[in-house]
């Protein structure tokens, strides 16, 4: 049997049953697997299954009774019509044998029910597919994978126009873009070593490029010369742009992408304290320091909220815990995790409360930046302006919300404010 099938069902089985992240049960694979065709098609059918799962999940039931079919066989029916749907290039003899295959490990009693509905969809696949609901913008939702309830909270926030847009957006193919690290090379002499190793390309955002090849395992990742980041992501520390020798705080640090463009943007001066709540990701952050050569960073384990060093920071950011619905072509999961009123209510208190302590910490005179990888009023406009009328001395410089589609990048919304 294919192992990267049964990779894929495993990853998927995590996700689906234990609210895991694909994106960091993929980083293993990527991490600890040589074959490039094996760790592609494990990437294609765990991220295609989850990103449409909505739609599978409507195409599963013409065949089956979901009460009385086990969540392992639906897994497997799912990333089975996924790939005869999506993934032309592979015969669909072989997705069947595969998926009876692995029926027949995971749960035999089912493995002749897998076997007749993968041949009903090849047999039927020009009726199968289509989706029989009269209203259009929730027909567009389920062939895109998307909540309705996420299509009409954006809708009530942003109207049908955007709506639509972010809908579309969210099964496109996220671009491999990277930040330079000018503390070791500059974009320019960068650009001329590795250009047509990578067939490297601009961004509209400065020190960001976009390879056009996989840089994961490249030796100018080892060597720091670069670290992923989405451009939406790079623009945030690049909007506030702390000087040199000054006292800035980043507050919710991990992974570590901002706070090390805060460092280099900073050239290795002054004092950079990054705050980080989990342990684990203590770790990660330490690995990109230094593999990225940072020196002027202080890391502290820590919540953020208890931060006391009253009017002391020059610059700070809060890149605040989010609903992350910004990033559903990265982490399409999200779609089905973050939905709920409670959570995001909860959510919503949290970014309060860190900028109380934000607004407690700066300097009179001080500027912050306060992001999150959302789109939605809720944890972005509507937070600030609460913020705003709480502190009346704290005036906004600049406020943008990047939906993402504008250039098939990250959603995120990113405010500048000055403490006057």
């Amino acid at each position: 049997m294919d192992n990267s099938r049964k990779q894929s069902w495993e990853i998927l089985k995590n996700v689906f049953s234990n609210k895991s992240f694909s994106n960091i049960l993929l980083n293993e694979v990527s991490k600890n697997q040589t074959n490039e065709k094996f760790k592609n098609l494990t990437f294609a059918i765990v991220h295609g299954t989850i990103t449409y799962k909505i739609y599978l999940d409507y195409l599963t039931k013409k065949l089956i009774d979901f009460k009385k079919t086990p969540q392992d066989i639906q897994i497997l029916l799912w990333m089975s019509i996924y790939q005869i749907k999506f993934l032309e290039t592979i015969p669909h003899y072989a997705i069947v044998n595969e998926a009876v295959m692995l029926a027949s490990e995971v749960n035999p009693k089912f493995t002749g029910l897998v076997n007749a509905c993968l041949k009903r969809v090849i047999k039927e696949k020009e009726s199968f597919f289509t989706v029989d609901i009269k209203d259009e913008n929730k027909r567009t939702c389920v062939e895109k994978g998307f909540p309705f309830l996420l299509f009409k909270k954006i809708e009530n926030d942003y109207g049908t126009d955007i709506a639509l847009k972010l809908v579309e957006d969210s099964v496109k193919k996220p671009p491999i873009s990277f930040r330079v690290n000018t503390l070791k090379i500059s974009k320019e002499a960068f650009i001329e070593k590795y250009q047509s190793e990578y067939g490297l390309k601009e961004s509209d955002i400065k020190d960001c490029l976009i390879a056009s090849t996989s840089i994961v395992k490249s030796s100018m990742y080892f060597e720091g010369l670069i670290t992923i980041q989405d451009p939406a992501s790079i623009l945030v520390a690049q909007t506030l742009n702390p000087k040199e020798n000054t006292k800035v705080l980043d507050m919710c640090s991990a992974p570590g992408g901002k706070l090390t463009h805060l460092g280099a943007i900073m050239k290795n001066t002054g004092e950079l304290q990054g705050y980080e709540i989990s342990e684990s990701k203590i770790r990660l952050i330490k690995e990109n320091v230094l593999r990225l050569g940072l020196t002027n960073i202080e890391l502290k384990n820590g919540d953020a909220r208890n931060i006391d060093q009253k009017e002391s920071f020059d610059s700070i950011l809060l890149d605040a815990p989010c609903s992350g619905f910004g990033v559903l072509k990265r982490k399409p999961e999200i779609k089905f995790n973050n939905l709920d009123d409670q959570s995001l209510k909860e959510i919503i208190e949290l970014q309060s409360q860190l900028l109380d302590t934000a607004y407690y910490n700066l300097k009179i005179g001080g500027e912050m930046v306060y992001s999150t990888c959302s789109i939605n009023l809720d944890e972005n406009e509507t937070q600030i302006k609460k913020f705003i009328t709480k502190y009346p001395n704290m005036e906004i410089i600049s406020e943008k919300q990047l939906f993402g589609y504008e250039n098939n990048t990250d959603g995120f919304y990113i405010c500048k404010m000055r403490k006057k």
